[in-house]
């Protein structure tokens, strides 16, 4: 589902962005990446950070921010660095990921596709 959605996006953008990016769920295992290798690999300790600062974490070299897609951060994206140039670019994939998730949760939700 969004695992595909999400390595499409980051795929397209890894020309574009010289640095290592990607998504991590809820269960801190890596779903999408640029680098296809880490995929699968999990990221201990994201989410406990993530608690004590909700919206942006740095941790062993990586910046870390929630996918904006509703109260629930069910998603998180991943930049390599921890400079300004990393959290705009973290902050630039957490808004267009929770976009995409948004509008593919709207196009295969049954309920808004029964009231159409």
């Amino acid at each position: 589902m969004s695992n595909r959605l999400f390595q499409s996006v980051i795929h397209q953008m890894k020309d574009a962005i010289d640095r290592v990016i990607g998504v991590i769920d809820e269960n801190n295992v890596i779903i999408a990446c640029s680098e296809l290798v880490k995929i699968g690999e999990v990221m201990q300790g994201v989410r406990e950070e993530m608690v004590y600062s909700a919206e942006i974490a740095s941790v062993g070299g990586y910046t870390y921010r929630p996918v904006a897609s509703g109260a629930k951060a069910e998603y998180v994206v991943f930049v390599e660095g921890e400079d300004k140039m990393a959290d705009r670019i973290s902050k630039l994939l957490s808004i267009s990921l929770g976009n995409i998730k948004n509008l593919y949760d709207e196009k295969y939700d049954k309920g808004s596709f029964i009231k159409t």
